[in-house]
């Protein structure tokens, strides 16, 4: 008795479809996958300082100029205050992280003054709360080895052909 052997399959990284291992290419999107090997966190982060997303892909495929021990390291003991993010080049949301950290000390440094002047001064915490949930969520999501990061997809010079 023969049993049929499963088909495996990838996920294609920029637009999310299922796509076969031995497959070149996405049926949706044409992404060559031989071409995620040259892919570049440090490109990326350049283009993202401009707010130029277009050839920006999310990936949870670590490039080999990004580190996962570093970024893991990084989660750990700066994620409260997103470091991480920084790190992989997602600047808005390490700059929310900073922005919720440094109200997170002002109100406790400020918190008998604050509660006792606003009227209803305890909701406050609320971001406190979300900026914690968000520093979780990261570590489990790097864990787990969902993070995603994002990467330009650049060919050496040796091998485009024009």
């Amino acid at each position: 008795m023969k049993f049929a052997k499963k088909k495996g399959y990838k996920i294609c990284p920029r637009c999310g479809e299922k796509c076969l291992i031995g497959q070149e290419r996405c049926n949706e999107c044409n992404l060559i996958f031989s071409r995620l090997q040259y892919a570049s966190n440090k490109a990326a982060k350049k283009k993202l300082r401009k707010f130029d997303n277009d050839f920006i892909v999310y990936t949870s495929t670590f490039p080999s100029d990004l580190k996962y021990w570093k970024l893991l390291l990084l989660t750990i003991f700066t994620g409260l205050f997103g470091g991480h993010y920084y790190y992989c080049g997602k600047y808005i949301k390490g700059g929310l992280m900073t922005a919720s950290f440094i109200y997170t000390l002002f109100c406790t440094i400020f918190n008998q003054v604050i509660v006792e002047q606003i009227p209803g001064g305890e909701s406050m915490y609320v971001l406190v709360g979300i900026a914690t949930f968000s520093w979780i969520v990261s570590l489990c999501f790097l864990l787990c080895k969902k993070f995603k990061v994002p990467v330009i997809v650049d060919m050496p010079k040796s091998e485009v052909v024009e």
